[in-house]
């Protein structure tokens, strides 16, 4: 009797243990793992000052393990060096720049600091700027009356190179980036654009979103490939034409959702924009924005600007 009961003690230990340890092994909830579930996820934000600029972050969790991306307010978005979260509260470090944050249950607010230089951050929750069902299409309009810049203007930065000539808009040399004076919201663009050899553009979405326009055979990543969603969303295939001759992109937004046509072939077929890119003019993803074409890097002609408003 006595053998049968230690028997059956021994079994009812061991099968404690694989519970507990089941137990162990499962994703803790927010509250286990130390901070509030509600900061995952993709946030808009502002650093204020004299000098204000957007910048945008991820957060995601695998397991207990916290992890994020953030775009600087050049470039492309990169994998955070450091990021902790208690409560409330997180710090991040990229690129030698920390960020120190507190979060409200809906926004954050923070300070950040690069050497001696600090400043102060606010973010709300990305929109999720799903794509309508069926969009209703107006009538197209024309961006560039082939004459002059009326309807444009140059943005601060550098001296304007931009004019044009024999209804081509053309920029001589590298200087400041040019944008719309209207504002658009959801729309299909068609744009024709002549990159010289070594030179570099690009087309600014809302102001937010940048197609990338290079001279392919310039090296880099996939991402930052002509057509490309800078840092962000990589063509399918090379459907360029040689640096100096014309190629026509065919571009529709509808909320965050991108389609680009290059030379009459689908290089991004309907992706989602995960955030603003390097060079935003703002954070405010849920707004209409202008057109904006970089003239800082160099020299660089576009024609037949057209776009069709969708709503």
């Amino acid at each position: 009797m006595h053998r049968s009961w230690l028997i059956s003690l021994i079994l009812i230990l061991a099968g404690l243990v694989a519970c507990s340890s089941d137990e162990t092994n499962e994703p803790p909830s927010s509250n286990e793992a130390g901070f509030d579930s509600g900061m995952l996820g993709r946030w808009d934000v502002t650093v204020h000052g004299e000098d204000t600029y957007p910048l945008w972050f991820e957060l995601t969790r695998d397991g207990d393990v916290l992890s994020g991306r953030l775009q600087p307010r050049g470039g492309h978005a990169l994998p955070l060096d450091r990021v902790e979260a208690n409560a409330n509260a997180l710090s991040m470090e990229i690129d030698g720049t920390s960020y120190e944050g507190s979060y409200d249950g809906s926004a954050w607010s923070g300070t950040g600091s690069k050497g001696e230089t600090s400043f102060e951050w606010s973010a709300l929750r990305a929109p999720e700027l799903a794509p309508p069902d069926n969009p209703t299409w107006g009538e197209p309009v024309e961006l560039l009356n082939g004459v002059d810049l009326t309807g444009w203007v140059p943005l601060p930065g550098g001296e304007n190179r931009w004019r044009v000539e024999d209804g081509v808009l053309v920029n001589e040399a590298s200087g400041a980036n040019l944008r719309t004076e209207a504002t658009f919201w959801d729309f299909e663009l068609h744009i024709e654009v002549n990159v010289p050899e070594h030179s570099n553009s690009g087309i600014y979405l809302r102001g937010r979103h940048e197609v990338q326009v290079v001279d392919p055979a310039v090296e880099g990543l996939p991402s930052q490939k002509m057509g490309s969603i800078y840092g962000q969303l990589v063509p399918s295939m090379d459907a360029t034409h040689p640096a100096g001759e014309w190629q026509s992109f065919d571009i529709t937004l509808l909320g965050r959702w991108v389609t680009v046509v290059l030379n009459g072939e689908t290089i991004i077929d309907h992706q989602e924009i995960p955030g603003i890119t390097g060079g935003a003019l703002d954070s405010n993803e849920g707004e209409p924005g202008p057109f904006y074409l970089q003239g800082d890097h160099g020299r660089v002609l576009y024609r037949n600007i057209v776009l069709t408003p969708a709503s």
